[in-house]
């Protein structure tokens, strides 16, 4: 080989090391680098740069987001609401004022950006199978530029909120909240920011080999399915809704029925045009209940502003749903493995005592005789109190009432049977018949 060919060898292979180097150790070495082969740095940099290995491609799926063709004619937005509502009690269980809410949230999917605020979507039950996966996949159905994801990065959220923005947005259907949002502290911050349409995130980012600050909108309708409790600052932002499970004697019908994709795919249309119609002209001030305090009163806005808009029967509804949703918020205490636990610790007692109703204070005395029970240390190590006790059944609509005893004596607060019976059949297996003597 001849001198000048060893040489053309020995610098191909020093821009070949310096092509392997991490960025900032080349930044470090380029000048230096550019010196012993006597040429430019411009030049180094662009020889380095087509010597770099080509970028990995990302590997999964790109997000498409279908787009729903408007319903061509004019809708009210009344029957829309109706015919939502309806359809979400056929295919879940749970109270209607709570298939009012969701249906006005849904709607608000499609005008959010006219709004200072997008109220959080927060599906939970107090147990397994009670219809999440159900409601979520009827959303993404029906809400706007729906992106449904199982697990999600904070990172992930603001990216895709950024990169969709300017296409029409999307709304985040969350599946599996509570199984990793509440130990992230960086993505629970993101949700929060995403409340308020001033929302935005800061992130420092290359650019043409130059590290400059970036913004990321994080601005979006979001729903959260999950079992259990979200972190209170999240929580403070969402429309709380409880499903039930299913009892025996009832029926919902599934999404695979004939004309039930088509039903809702409709209302989708007839949403879409709806908001074509309407969106510039909804008030922006609504009236909100006095009972609400000022974060519900925030969430509600969009809410009611639909609901007023629509007219008809929907701004009662509208607040008899809300004022009923916000009453629940913080029912939920403890896990859902403890509540069903506690139906059926409480089914034994009755069954045993004969009664039809027992006071608060029997009920926590025959709870602390429990040893391998939680109830003997329920919350920092003492037992559970009749407080505690009426927030556990909460979320299974069980609740106490105030009564006189049959031998007469001063009223106390207690549990009817009657009243535990419907939760009984939903979350618990038939009780075992009394064996005969």
């Amino acid at each position: 080989m001849t001198e000048a060919a060893t040489m053309v060898a020995d610098d191909a292979a020093e821009i070949l090391r310096l092509s392997r180097l991490d960025r900032v150790t080349y930044d470090r070495e380029r000048e230096a680098a550019a010196k012993r082969l006597n040429i430019r740095v411009g030049t180094l940099d662009r020889m380095v740069e087509e010597m770099r290995p080509a970028p990995e491609q990302p590997r999964g799926r790109g997000v498409e987001l279908q787009a729903v063709v408007p319903w061509p004619d004019p809708v009210e937005a009344g029957m829309v609401l109706d015919r939502l509502a309806a359809a979400i009690r056929r295919h879940v269980i749970l109270p209607a004022t709570a298939a009012d809410a969701i249906a006005l949230w849904i709607a608000h999917t499609w005008v959010s950006e006219r709004f200072q605020h997008s109220p959080r979507l927060n599906i939970g039950s107090p147990a397994k199978r009670c219809g999440k996966s159900t409601l979520l996949d009827l959303l993404r159905a029906t809400c706007h530029r729906p992106l449904k994801a199982d697990n999600i990065s904070a990172s992930g959220v603001f990216r895709t909120v950024e990169a969709l923005r300017e296409e029409g947005g999307i709304t985040l259907l969350v599946d599996e909240a509570d199984t990793f949002v509440g130990d992230n502290e960086e993505l629970r911050g993101i949700l929060n920011s995403g409340f308020e349409r001033s929302g935005e995130v800061v992130r420092v980012v290359e650019t043409k080999g130059e590290w400059m600050p970036v913004r990321f909108a994080t601005f979006c309708p979001v729903a959260l399915a999950g079992i259990g409790k979200l972190p209170d600052t999240l929580a403070d932002r969402c429309v709380p809704i409880t499903l039930q499970r299913k009892a025996a004697a009832e029926t919902v019908m599934k999404l695979r029925a004939p004309g039930a994709r088509a039903t809702l795919h409709n209302a989708a249309r007839c949403l879409a045009r709806w908001a074509a119609d309407r969106r510039d002209h909804l008030p922006l001030d609504p009236e909100v209940p006095e009972a609400m305090g000022d974060r519900e009163g925030d969430i509600s806005v969009v809410l009611l502003s639909i609901a007023d808009d629509a007219g008809g029967e929907w701004p009662q509804r509208a607040r008899r749903a809300l004022l009923e949703v916000f009453g629940h918020r913080n029912a939920a205490e403890g896990n859902a493995e403890a509540g069903a636990l506690l139906l059926a610790d409480l089914r034994t007692l009755f069954n045993e005592r004969g009664a039809t109703r027992l006071p608060s204070t029997d009920i926590i005395a025959a709870l602390e005789k429990l040893e391998e029970r939680p109830w003997p240390e329920w919350k920092n190590g003492r037992p559970m109190t009749p407080v505690q006790l009426a927030a556990a059944l909460a979320p299974f609509r069980v609740r106490p009432i105030t009564y006189r005893p049959p031998g007469g004596g001063a009223p106390v607060k207690g549990y009817i049977r009657d009243h535990f019976e419907e939760a009984w059949s939903r979350y618990l297996a038939p009780a075992a018949p009394a064996s005969a003597n």
